[in-house]
Order: structure tokens, then C-alpha cells, then sequence
């Protein structure tokens, strides 16, 4: 396997990859490999599982709110079917 070293990385975009690797319980070298694999169509071998853990606290509280509303009528049992 061959080395790069990258120089002039803005500060925007290392902080960002820090802050991924570190939410993503990997290491920096890691990652960007991961995201130079995907940004070239290449499959990445990897044992993790996916899940959704990106798309996780991602609703407003009126948005939340709103979806509790219009999901209440489903938490509620209709007696006539249940004879």
C-alpha cells in the first residue's frame, strides 16, 4: 500500500473530518480512505453494520409535535374490533 500526505487542508474541512472520524468511532486515516473509496464508486470493505444513527435527532420539537399529533390516532384501540 502506498502513502499521501496532504498539505493546505482548510481548517473548515479538517475540523469536519475530525469531528466525523470521532463520531464515527474511527480513526482520521480511516475515514478518509472510506470517503476517497465512495467519492470514486469503489466499495469500501467494511464489518460495520449500517444504521441510522446520521439521520437521528434530526426533527425540530415542532416537528416532532406535529408528527406525535397526526401518528395519537394509531396508539388508540377500536373496541368494536376487538369483540
Amino acid at each position: 500500500m502506498s502513502q499521501i500526505t496532504l498539505r493546505q487542508i482548510p481548517d473548515v474541512l479538517d475540523k469536519q473530518l475530525r469531528t466525523m472520524a470521532s463520531k464515527n468511532k474511527t480513526s482520521l486515516n480511516r475515514l478518509i480512505i472510506s470517503l476517497l473509496m465512495k467519492g470514486q464508486g469503489l466499495s469500501a470493505i467494511s464489518d460495520k453494520k449500517r444504521n441510522f444513527a446520521d439521520l437521528a435527532g434530526t426533527w425540530s420539537k415542532k416537528e416532532y409535535d406535529e408528527f406525535q399529533k397526526n401518528t395519537e390516532i394509531f396508539s388508540q384501540i377500536d373496541p368494536e374490533i376487538w369483540k
